[in-house]
């Protein structure tokens, strides 16, 4: 295979059209679970951290589902690396679904899947409260540059967005984008949705942004938090 089709092949293979100078480093695994005690296998996960440690992320976390769940002890750890070729490594040299007996105990796993950040999006060492989105986008870089933009409207102090490509997401994420509204509490969440309902200046980039959105797959809230950092 010669050069020109090598790079045409690691294109398509990614499934989407973005402005490849834009985009950010780094990548996320994530291991979607169903947990039998959720604080019991969060606890146990802060205490081993050898795994996270093993693989090389820089970061690992968890975030629980709290609204919109499918099922009881929804929720997902993520680990962080500062490429795909990390978070690759680690779906090769990791089976989530032969892991420690320990690990038997205290979840069952549902499916794993990568994620590409389409645009910077910061690890906040504190608990964060987190509206998920999954879309399909018709032109996911006009979509993520309308987020840029409404990012500087600054809703909140700490209010984060972030906009996600699947990769290997099997039949459960592909095609599909995760995009994350990210506050400090729910209370601030809530204060910027009275404000989109009341007509609030960046109410207009998010009816803007819809251009660009074919469907809301599913959409629900979740509680996040660092539970490991390499730092």
């Amino acid at each position: 295979m010669n050069k020109m089709k090598l790079t045409l092949a690691v294109f398509f293979t990614f499934g989407f059209s973005v402005n490849l100078m834009a985009v950010p480093e780094g990548a996320f695994s994530t291991l979607m679970v169903q947990a039998k005690d959720v604080n019991k296998y969060i606890d146990y996960m802060k205490n081993n951290t050898e795994t996270f440690e093993a693989l090389g992320a820089s970061d690992a976390g968890v975030c629980v589902t709290r609204a919109g769940n499918n099922y009881p002890g929804e929720m997902f750890v993520w680990s962080a690396f500062s490429n795909l070729e990390g978070a690759l490594a680690m779906v090769e040299a990791y089976d989530p679904f032969n892991p420690d007996p320990a690990y038997k105990r205290l979840r069952r796993v549902k499916y794993t899947s990568v994620f590409k950040p389409l645009k910077d999006n910061p690890i906040l060492p504190q608990n964060t409260f987190e509206r998920l989105w999954r879309i399909k986008l018709n032109n996911e870089t006009a979509f993520t540059d309308k987020m840029i933009t409404l990012e500087d409207y600054k809703i909140e102090k700490d209010k984060d967005l972030g906009v996600f490509a699947p990769v290997g997401g099997g039949v459960h994420e592909t095609g599909m984008f995760h995009f994350r509204a990210i506050f400090n509490t729910g209370k601030e969440a809530g204060k910027a949705l009275d404000g989109f309902y009341a007509g609030a200046s960046y109410a207009s980039i998010w009816a803007e942004a819809q251009e660009y959105v074919d469907e809301i797959v599913t959409e629900t809230i979740e509680l996040c938090q660092v539970i490991y950092s390499a730092k």
